[in-house]
């Protein structure tokens, strides 16, 4: 009995110290809510002086009578062709990071200021169209690098420099291009995203970005003197480690009430882990599409009043959490995965869902704008069900989960085959993960009730214990069964498999209870885990392989 408790505290204590390490972060920018045209840029010809995104601020000035401006600004021009200063706004990649639209550019030096002083992780780079078509066949002002011969020692940097109080605290030099290695076959011109680590710095309260080039004129550096800039105090591109589960329980999140939605906040989402989850929060309308956090629990409201609260009236960690909380999906709802060209290999992941109080009870009982779910007499085939489309990098889908047949189906709610099925319960879903490596998951919603604007039905629903994207580093995957005895079992069980490498346990609502890297045997002892239904994954022969078991 003391040594089940002690397992059971164990795996408690795991799993806050893991949601300790996962802080909710709205200090991102990423630039993607800074409203643009198609082709289109900010520049600062308002003369606001600059704009802010994800609690920072970028200085800019314009000098109205030349049409000019220095500092920072933010684009979403795909050009990579064009050479020359009327293509002063295009990064060399042809959009930001992930094939997301908006990135921001540095003109001359630029300054970044946090809201409050702030311990920085770093930001992505890459070169400007105008610049890395400059450097590399050189025009009337500036020179190719590495000159005629291709042996001329050039170079071209961004140099960052910290501040704290009035004190210069760190600086750093990266370079966007450089040629000056023995051997012209490392030489390079930076032509991708690419992380500028700042996690050696102290607290900033302001960043000082310029440049320097080894070619210079009387009148200072000739190369042209631009950088891009996407993902501010991101993460860097790592290896996503597994996570025993995101809870979205953080008090930080709710120092104003029982909701974040994005509201009087300039951030455009939060990073959650290694994650981030994009959020829009339309002003005008005081509305939010994308992600929002919740700990509401009130189910007794209707209609738009009930938007923010689960039907369960808990989040799905209530067996670890007192307070729990969850995330509030409305529209189309992004989750974002760290930079990585390529994209990642996303073997299978795994979340807790439900609907929300809106959405349920506008299927059950019908409202203005909603039919009631099975219609007057029940019969109507309608149903609700979620769906996730999974993107590479250069946005393209790639995959889908959650359409493949009904097996693989989450609904929210069904009325086929004389069904009458609302989800009012957290439901696990354990994915097989996406064919392709990805860079973003999109959540999506369908429904049988769809009118001239689209879908009628409330196109909310609620997640939680979301597992952070496993990622496998073998050169395949494979979702294999292999067979597991004896099941049901008491004590332990035997995973018919040669060479295992490492594995893991995790119950049905995906909480991980073992893991074991390099183990012994095949032989695992299952004797403290609680009775219920698991979920047994092995990696052995560079595959991995899963298998469902009893305890008893």
């Amino acid at each position: 009995m003391y040594k089940s408790i002690l397992t059971l505290l164990v795996i408690v204590a795991f799993c806050i110290s893991a949601l300790a390490q996962n802080e909710m972060r709205t200090n991102v920018s990423t630039f993607d809510v800074i409203p643009l045209k198609s082709n289109g840029y900010y520049n600062g010809s308002d003369l606001k002086g600059g704009f802010w995104n994800g609690h920072f601020e970028y200085k800019n000035t314009y000098d109205t009578a030349w049409k000019v401006w220095t500092g920072i600004s933010v684009s979403n021009m795909t050009d990579t062709i064009t050479n020359s200063f009327t293509n002063e706004y295009s990064s060399i990649t042809g959009g930001g990071i992930n094939g997301t639209k908006n990135y921001a550019v540095c003109f001359l030096g630029g300054t970044i200021v946090p809201e409050k002083t702030t311990k920085l992780t770093g930001f992505y780079v890459t070169n400007t169209t105008y610049a890395y078509k400059t450097i590399k066949a050189g025009s009337a002002f500036s020179k190719k690098f590495g000159g005629t011969s291709g042996n001329d020692k050039d170079w071209y940097r961004l140099k960052v420099i910290s501040y704290s109080g009035a004190n210069k605290s760190d600086s750093m030099l990266f370079y966007l291009a450089d040629f000056q290695n023995d051997d012209n076959s490392k030489d390079y011109i930076l032509n991708k995203w690419t992380w500028v680590d700042l996690g050696n710095f102290k607290a900033s309260d302001s960043l000082i970005l310029s440049f320097e080039s080894s070619d210079v004129g009387s009148f200072g550096i000739n190369t042209p003197t631009y950088v891009a800039i996407d993902d501010f105090n991101a993460v860097a591109s790592t290896d996503l480690n597994m996570n025993p589960g995101l809870f979205f329980n953080n008090s930080e999140f709710f120092t104003k009430g029982n909701v974040w939605d994005g509201q009087n906040d300039t951030s455009g989402g939060f990073a959650y882990g290694k994650l981030y989850f994009e959020n829009s929060y339309n002003t005008q309308w005081g509305s939010f599409s994308g992600w929002a956090v919740s700990k509401n629990i009130d189910t007794t409201k209707s209609g738009y009043d009930a938007q923010y609260s689960a039907i369960t009236a808990n989040g799905a960690s209530t067996k670890f959490y007192k307070d729990s909380s969850f995330a509030v999906s409305y529209g189309r709802s992004v989750i974002r995965l760290p930079y990585k060209r390529g994209g990642w290999p996303v073997t299978y992941f795994r979340f807790s869902y439900t609907n929300n109080t809106y959405t349920y009870k506008s299927m059950k009982y019908g409202d203005g704008f909603s039919k009631k779910f099975g219609g007057p007499m029940g019969t109507e085939p309608d149903f609700l069900r979620l769906f996730v489309i999974g993107y590479d990098d250069n946005n393209i889908p790639v995959d889908t989960l959650g359409l493949d047949d009904m097996n693989d189906e989450m609904a929210l709610a069904d009325f086929r085959m004389n069904r009458s099925y609302l989800n009012k319960n957290w439901t696990p879903y354990i994915s097989r993960g996406f064919k392709k490596n990805i860079v973003r998951m999109e959540f999506q919603l369908e429904s049988t009730d769809v009118g001239t604007f689209g879908m009628n039905t409330p196109a909310y629903f609620c997640l939680d214990n979301l597992f952070e994207v496993p990622i496998e580093s073998v050169s395949k995957s494979d979702k294999g069964m292999i067979k597991v005895y004896p099941n049901p079992a008491s004590n332990f069980i035997i995973a018919d498999v040669q060479n295992a490498q490492a594995y893991e346990i995790i119950d049905l609502a995906g909480r991980q209870f073992l893991v074991n890297e390099n183990p012994d045997s095949n032989k695992i002892d299952i004797s403290e885990l609680p009775n219920g239904i698991y979920c047994l994954k092995v990696k052995a022969n560079e595959r991995i392989y899963t298998s469902r078991f009893v305890k008893l």
